[in-house]
């Protein structure tokens, strides 16, 4: 149902323009490139998380409304979107972790052999990865409440 995919995307949009935002104007505020790249980083992250959950949420009604209405190819059709769901979120995660772990590469290389250039770069990339991760799990309990007991 390319409804959900448009509200899945239009929150992600709004919801990373609004974090990303408020990190960049903290970047603004502080003279801080790094901040302020974390903040677009955030905003095109948080986008992309939209339009997943929107395109999941597409899937899973199709699947539902397929079955109960005994639509195959509307089923189907929302499997596919499923899949392309996780397929896309796999890959994501996946490539963060490659991120993380060549960031950890360049600090333990920096510290072997006394680069402090190549120890600042990969200690930097970390802290990105951090920040990001952790306004992402943020913005996940804030959506599904204390405790995961739904918003309150």
């Amino acid at each position: 149902m390319d409804f959900l995919k448009g509200i899945g995307k239009l929150a992600g949009d709004v919801t990373g323009k609004v974090l990303g935002g408020t990190v960049r104007v903290a970047g603004e505020l502080v003279h801080s490139n790094y901040i302020k790249e974390i903040g677009n980083d955030v905003e095109r992250i948080t986008a992309k998380t939209g339009e997943i959950a929107g395109q999941a949420a597409s899937g899973v009604w199709d699947v539902g409304a397929g079955l109960l209405t005994a639509d195959k190819q509307q089923a189907k059709s929302g499997l596919d979107e499923l899949g392309d769901a996780v397929t896309t979120t796999v890959t994501g995660v996946g490539h963060g972790i490659e991120y993380v772990i060549e960031s950890g590469k360049d600090m333990v290389t920096g510290i072997t052999q006394n680069d402090k250039e190549l120890l600042k770069e990969g200690a930097m990339k970390m802290g990105k990865a951090a920040a990001i991760t952790t306004i992402g799990i943020g913005l996940v309990d804030l959506v599904d409440g204390p405790d995961g007991t739904g918003a309150a």
